[in-house]
C-alpha cells in the first residue's frame, strides 16, 4: 500500500471514531511505530488531525483529506472550485504557446476546457491529462515518460531528463498546499525536483489553486510564493491572503464560483 493511500485511510479512521491510537494504526497497516508517528506528523502539519500522547484525534470539520482522487476521472462529483479556477486559467493560453499542465485535478479540468480556436502545445506528465488532450485536434501533446505511479503520473529520472530539454512559455502548477509563509509544498518528495525544473524552464509560472489549498502547508517545500508570476484561485479566498500576496508583488486573479 502506498503512503498516501495509507494516510487517507488513517484520516478516515480518525474522523469516523474521533480518535485513534498508534497501536491501532500499527495493527491495521502492519507498520512500525516510527512509521506511524511520521504519518501522524505529516497529517497534523496539513491540518488533517491533531496528535495526542499515543495517538491522534480528529481536527474537526476542516480535518478532511484533500478531495483529489488517485485519478480525477474516478470522481463523479464536479469540484466547482477547481473547475472555476481551471476556466480562468485557460484564458491565459495564447496561440503557439508551449505550456505545462499540472497533474492535479485542476490540470484535468483545464484539459477539458482548452481553447479550440488556435494551436498550441501542452507538456504533461499525467496519463489522465494526456488522455483528455488527445481529444483536442488543435493541441500537440508532449507526454513526459518514466515509471508511472498509481495516480497515473511520471516524475522519476527519465521524466527529469525529458523535461531538461523542453522550454515552456507558461507553466500551470497546483501543488498540495500554498501559504504566504511556506510557499508551495507537496506530500510526496518525488515531485519536488521535477516541479522546480518545470518552473526553471518556464518564462511564466502560474499557480492555479482552489481556495481550500490556500493557507495550508504540506511536508516538502517546492518554492516560495514569490516564484509565481500569477496566482489564480476562486472567490472563497480570504481578503487577507490576497492582500499579503499582492504585498509580495504576486498578482492574484479570482474566478467567480
Amino acid at each position: 500500500m502506498f503512503m498516501e493511500e495509507r494516510q487517507k485511510l488513517i484520516v478516515d479512521m480518525v474522523n469516523t471514531s474521533g480518535h485513534i491510537t498508534v497501536a491501532e494504526i500499527q495493527e491495521r497497516f502492519q507498520i512500525s511505530s516510527d512509521c506511524v508517528r511520521r504519518d501522524l506528523r505529516s497529517l497534523e502539519s496539513r491540518g488533517l488531525l491533531k496528535r495526542t500522547h499515543g495517538g491522534a484525534i480528529s481536527a474537526g470539520p476542516k480535518g478532511k483529506y484533500p478531495k483529489e482522487q488517485y485519478n480525477p476521472k474516478e470522481n463523479t462529483d464536479t469540484d466547482e472550485a477547481c473547475l472555476a479556477a481551471a476556466k480562468k486559467a485557460v484564458e491565459y493560453i495564447s496561440e503557439n504557446d508551449v505550456i505545462y499542465l499540472t497533474t492535479s485535478a485542476v490540470g484535468y479540468y483545464m484539459a477539458q476546457c482548452l481553447p479550440t480556436e488556435f494551436s498550441f502545445t501542452v507538456v504533461t506528465n499525467s496519463v489522465t491529462v494526456a488522455d483528455e488532450l488527445r481529444k483536442h485536434l488543435n493541441v500537440s501533446t508532449i507526454l513526459l515518460g518514466g515509471e508511472m505511479s498509481h495516480r497515473g503520473h511520471c516524475h522519476d529520472y527519465y521524466t527529469m531528463q525529458m523535461m531538461k530539454n523542453i522550454s515552456l512559455d507558461k507553466a500551470f502548477l497546483s501543488h498540495t498546499a500554498l501559504s504566504i509563509e511556506n510557499g508551495a509544498s507537496i506530500h510526496n518528495s518525488a515531485g519536488v525536483e521535477l516541479g522546480r525544473l518545470i518552473m526553471k524552464n518556464s518564462s511564466m509560472n502560474i499557480g492555479v489553486y482552489p481556495s481550500e489549498k490556500l493557507g495550508r502547508k504540506s511536508i516538502h517545500s517546492v518554492c516560495p510564493i514569490t516564484a509565481y508570476d500569477l496566482l489564480i484561485t476562486d472567490d472563497q479566498v480570504s481578503e487577507d491572503f490576497v492582500m499579503q500576496a499582492e504585498k509580495l508583488k504576486v498578482k492574484v486573479d479570482i474566478a467567480m464560483l
